[in-house]
């Protein structure tokens, strides 16, 4: 696995988290107000799992300063992009953002067990 591919696998991971993220709270598009705090919850905690997976993962690949700051403009870039997506096109952006996340997820994970093995 490129590092360039595992940097861009790390930025990918934060959009599982971003679509729990918004499912579990009142968005316009996707929201469920009243889902109450159990959804809220598990968001929390898979908000801070993708997190730690996604600095963990970039700093192997990138160093401590570059992984940090990978892990936290990925929220940001593509978090703004998920609401600009999910309000113009609510099914499919719900669809495409969970996927990535995932590829994502799984991205930086590989990259971690390549970085252990190696």
């Amino acid at each position: 696995m490129t590092d360039t591919l595992a940097l861009a696998c790390a930025a990918a991971a934060c959009l599982l988290a971003l679509v729990h993220w918004a499912q579990a709270t009142a968005t316009r598009a996707w929201g469920d107000a009243l889902a109450g705090p159990q959804p809220q919850r598990r968001a929390w905690g898979l908000a801070l799992a993708t997190l730690v997976l996604q600095a963990a993962a970039a700093t192997v690949v990138a160093g401590i300063a570059a992984g940090v700051a990978i892990a936290v403009a990925s929220w940001m870039v593509l978090g703004w992009g998920l609401v600009l997506a999910m309000n113009l096109w609510p099914e499919g952006s719900l669809r495409w953002a969970r996927r990535l996340g995932i590829a994502g997820c799984a991205g930086c994970t590989l990259a971690l067990l390549v970085h252990a093995l190696a």
